[in-house]
């Protein structure tokens, strides 16, 4: 089948023309959140954790709100993350209402003893939330 140039150009643009008129604009998919970041104290010290899903950006400004579950209690992980100025972060966090006492410290104490303070957790009971950021 011969196409004249003017039949190759229409070949050729009807099915962008129809892609482009079915993404119009309206919805639009957005990328991935990039979630927010906690800023915690604990005995003068403070640390950071990701907030990457609505349960725990949630739970962190309840915490805030001075809710029962106060307690951050996640999985220690080298390798800084959001927490600045530290050699590790948490990962899988949740906030708790009580944990056991192994995993309670202050972020120094995570830092001199690594992934193997608390047997792996970090779960600091006098932690606060002072606020929550966007995600840089």
């Amino acid at each position: 089948m011969l196409f004249t140039r003017t039949g190759l150009r229409l070949a050729v643009a009807a099915p962008l023309l129809l892609f482009l008129a079915a993404c119009d604009g309206t919805k639009t998919p957005t990328g991935p959140s990039t979630g927010s970041v906690a800023v915690l104290e604990v005995g003068g010290e403070t640390f950071r954790i990701a907030l990457n899903t609505p349960q725990q950006l949630a739970a962190a400004q309840s915490a805030m709100a001075g809710g029962s579950a106060r307690i951050p209690n996640g999985r220690i992980v080298a390798g800084t993350d959001v927490n600045i100025g530290w050699s590790w972060h948490l990962e899988d966090v949740t906030f708790a209402q009580a944990t056991i006492e192994v995993c309670d410290g202050r972020p120094s104490d995570v830092e001199r003893l690594g992934v193997s303070f608390g047997a792996g957790r970090f779960c600091p009971w006098s932690a606060t939330v002072l606020r929550i950021d966007p995600r840089q």
